[in-house]
């Protein structure tokens, strides 16, 4: 990548790595994870390993800023009161973060830690720095625990998932349906769908995913239609639009283009690409 040209910050999963190892080694709680030196310490190990263009040491920022995600929030002293302004350094040993909204009780359990963990690592990081990434800690690496093979695609990662549909803006990226109910749940009709299956790839970056319809994603997953390194849909042969309005459907998205997001870091990999038009059924 050149310099200047846009990358994901690496602050929020390095400060959550950071914060996994001291509730392994009994140092934090899932429930009360202090603003220490040691957790700037295990933050900025990783850091300096990944660090590219004018990205900044500072773990203040994600200790704040995670609370946007929804499962993180930062407390000042009396264990009531969210921050909302800068930390210090002088803060060390008054201010502290907890997980919320269920993720407490899942970070509880150890082997949940170690499949977050992996999880983080393959999401925004490169494989090749992983096992470095892993030892950036004082304690022995679990296992890795292998996903159920039976467990949807599209259900397999919550954070990929919101991710996908927060950068397609809920849109499909084959016919443009945007529907979004907020009436307390924020249900969405659109899912995140993998270029090459997350089982093959282990990749939940967002390069490897498309928002689409559930319509345009079985679709996809059936080899019926597939999004080509020219950035526009194909259709298998064996469409027939003259069967039903359905086939027609799916028959009229040959040559259309995708509809992606703004931001060229998140468009589809040509790599994901060429996997899915190699698969499509002639």
């Amino acid at each position: 990548m050149e310099e200047g040209s846009p990358h994901e910050k690496p602050h929020k999963p390095l400060l959550l790595l950071a914060a996994l190892d001291l509730i392994d080694e009994g140092k934090a709680k899932p429930d009360h994870i202090p603003w220490s030196q040691e957790l700037r310490d295990r933050f900025t190990a990783r850091f300096l390993l990944v660090k590219k263009h004018n990205d900044q040491n500072n773990p203040d920022l994600p200790f704040r800023y995670l609370a946007g995600d929804g499962f993180w929030q930062a407390y000042e002293a009396d264990g009531k009161t969210p921050i909302r302004r800068e930390i210090r350094v002088s803060d060390i040993g008054h201010v502290f973060a907890r997980f919320q909204n269920g993720f407490d009780w899942l970070v509880a359990i150890p082997e949940n830690r170690q499949a977050m963990r992996d999880a983080l690592i393959t999401r925004y990081f490169p494989q090749s720095l992983r096992e470095e990434l892993l030892t950036r800690k004082t304690i022995a690496v679990a296992p890795k625990i292998k996903a159920a093979e039976d467990t949807p695609e599209y259900g397999r990662s919550p954070a990929f998932r919101r991710t996908i549909l927060s950068i397609y803006d809920h849109q499909c990226a084959a016919c443009g349906l945007r529907i979004r109910l907020s009436s307390g749940n924020d249900v969405s009709f659109i899912d995140a769908a993998h270029l090459i299956p997350f089982s093959e790839s282990f990749n939940d970056h967002p390069s490897n995913g498309l928002a689409l319809c559930k319509n345009h994603h079985w679709a996809m997953d059936r080899e019926i239609i597939a999004p080509g390194p020219d950035l526009h849909w194909h259709v298998s042969k064996l469409i027939d639009p003259r069967r039903s309005n359905g086939e027609k459907e799916i028959y009229e998205l040959q040559g259309k283009s995708l509809l992606l997001p703004k931001d060229p870091a998140f468009q589809p990999d040509i790599e994901g690409l060429l996997w899915r038009i190699r698969k499509i059924v002639a």
